[in-house]
């Protein structure tokens, strides 16, 4: 027969059993409902020596995020994994001793320090990257190639956002030291929930991403930011067109169409003035010796010659008459000065700004369209559910409109054309192509609304706290600032104070314009006054001829006036 304590020692070991399945049964549950980050708070409690609890958590899948702690005999021990499913072993660390005389814990070994002090590295782990190229856009492309392309430093406007982004991802990798498996994707996403990058983000196929995703509202309902690194921005980079009208023009801007009406009025109301003026002295020149009384074609001559400050060549006698003159001088020397210095100043000083300031006024205008090759300028123009975008699609975008970058920003450089394309790759090429004169003729035109592009991880991911406190700790270095400063370009200066702009041909086109129309007017005045002569010739001759018809006398032979 077996003693009492052999039955109470299987007694023991039946509970622990069942216990032990009971515990089973739980964590596989608690697996299930992710139960273990950090949320949750686990203690669990072992008192016996041969630390069973331990031998059953390494096949529990717990992370580095986990907060379990376990007491047993020896102490209280902070028990996590780096990820078990991705090769991470368990780690133990002892927290606070028993005091075996009063059974109390000891002081926190860890009190004070944040939790990731002592978490610092991922060395056990092998993580999924995942990568996106517009050079390799294909699945076939062999990772090397996109990640040498990654890594290399040409033709810096070439998926700077994405060659971003690495830098950033391989500054965690150096700082975290886990091993990387990366997967090429050929795009970002289908729909802004599956497909590409995205996809495989939120269908745990990868664990993050080398490249940065836009924060859009619909993507960003199972992800979470861990960074935010830089901006994207679309926009439309054309040069101020030259205008189509005749009265927006640098000689015809200085006044507005009511100052050139009451020019007009001045002068013909002078003319007039002046015309009764000298019509009056003439007919007193007994007693104001007048010499002479212009006609009064050529007192509009006059005024406009003092307009341009050429002098003046009838001078009145009276008194009255020099007066009125003499304000006219004044009047038409104010006008003249003021007309000169806005021109100088709008020639020398800053460039004009295009008048164009929404989508709408740019699908109106003249100007022709580019759009970058690419697939988000396509999924955005097609997709678009903006009311100004919509109309300008439907009615100048074609495929023929979407043109490589630096084919585009020739032609913008031509002029009437406007190409659109994202930020930094416009000023990187404005930069090789452009000089500062040109740089001062450009206007930017925001197609789409600024996106913000960040680092995104899973919103259950056991690293999202652990990379954020990283790339916080990169911000406070200045690593983030570094890259950016490379990767991010500047808007190019436009030097305008050593500029001075010149007339072009369509600029001065009204000059010519006008003076096409005077000598016009001149031929047909001469042609008019040629006309004009032989008619009153031919009248007088008949007058002449009927009257000497009717006069007779003896001795006098007939004749007609010939």
């Amino acid at each position: 027969m077996e003693s009492q304590e052999e039955t109470l020692e299987k007694y023991r070991e039946k509970c622990q059993q069942e216990l032990f399945k009971d515990l089973c049964s739980v964590f596989n549950l608690c697996i299930d409902y992710k139960c273990f980050s950090t949320s949750t708070f686990w203690l669990i409690i072992d008192w016996q020596r041969n630390q069973t609890v331990f031998n059953f958590l390494e096949n529990v899948n717990l992370y580095v995020d986990a907060e379990v702690k376990v007491l047993t005999r020896n102490g209280l021990y902070d028990v996590y994994n780096n990820g078990r499913p991705l090769g991470g072993q368990l780690n133990v660390t002892l927290d606070r001793d028993i005091n075996l005389e009063t059974n109390r814990l000891g002081p926190s070994r860890f009190a004070g320090k944040p939790k990731y002090e002592h978490r610092r590295t991922l060395t056990d782990l092998t993580l999924r990257v995942g990568t996106v190229s517009q050079r390799f856009p294909r699945l076939n492309n062999s990772i090397e190639q996109v990640v040498t392309h990654l890594e290399s430093d040409k033709d810096r406007h070439m998926d700077h956002a994405v060659r971003f982004g690495h830098r950033l991802i391989k500054a965690l990798h150096a700082t975290l030291l886990y091993k990387v498996h990366y997967i090429h994707y050929d795009r970002w996403t289908f729909n802004d929930s599956t497909g590409g990058i995205l996809g495989a983000l939120v269908n745990k196929e990868i664990d993050l991403s080398s490249t940065g995703l836009m924060t859009k509202i619909k993507r960003m309902e199972h992800l979470a930011s861990v960074l935010s690194y830089m901006t994207f921005e679309l926009m439309f980079i054309f040069k101020t067109p030259e205008s189509t009208q005749l009265t927006d023009n640098a000689f015809i801007r200085p006044f507005s169409t009511n100052v050139w009406l009451m020019i007009l009025l001045t002068i013909v109301l002078g003319s007039i003035a002046m015309k009764f003026s000298f019509s009056a002295e003439y007919k007193l020149r007994d007693i104001l010796r007048a010499r002479e009384n212009p006609p009064f074609l050529s007192l509009i001559v006059e005024f406009l010659g003092n307009y341009c400050q050429q002098g003046s060549q009838y001078m009145p006698e009276s008194l009255s008459g020099r007066a009125m003159q003499l304000f006219m001088l004044l009047c038409t020397l104010m006008v003249y000065n003021y007309y000169t210095s806005e021109i100088v100043s709008d020639l020398i000083g800053s460039h004009k700004e295009s008048d164009i300031k929404s989508l709408v006024q740019l699908a109106d205008s003249h100007i022709e369209l580019g759009i970058e090759n690419v697939t988000y300028e396509k999924a955005f123009f097609y997709q678009s559910h903006l009311p100004d975008v919509d109309y300008l699609t439907k009615k100048k975008v074609t495929e023929k409109t979407f043109v490589n970058s630096s084919v585009g920003l020739q032609r913008v450089r031509r002029g009437n054309f406007a190409y659109n394309c994202e930020r930094n790759v416009a000023y990187n090429l404005i930069r090789n192509l452009f000089d500062s004169t040109e740089v001062c003729d450009l206007n930017e035109l925001e197609s789409m609304p600024t996106q913000f592009v960040d680092h995104v991880v899973r919103k259950d991911s056991p690293f999202r706290e652990l990379f954020r406190v990283k790339y916080m700790r990169m911000l406070e270095v200045g690593i983030k600032k570094r890259f950016a400063d490379y990767w991010v370009a500047k808007k190019p200066e436009c030097l305008s104070g050593n500029i001075i702009s010149s007339v072009t041909i369509t600029g001065a086109f009204p000059i010519f314009v006008l003076l096409g129309f005077g000598l016009v007017l001149s031929v047909g005045t001469f042609g008019a006054e040629i006309v004009s002569q032989f008619v009153t010739k031919d009248l007088v001759r008949n007058v002449l001829n009927k009257r000497f018809d009717q006069i007779t006398t003896d001795g006098i032979v007939k004749k007609k006036f010939l």
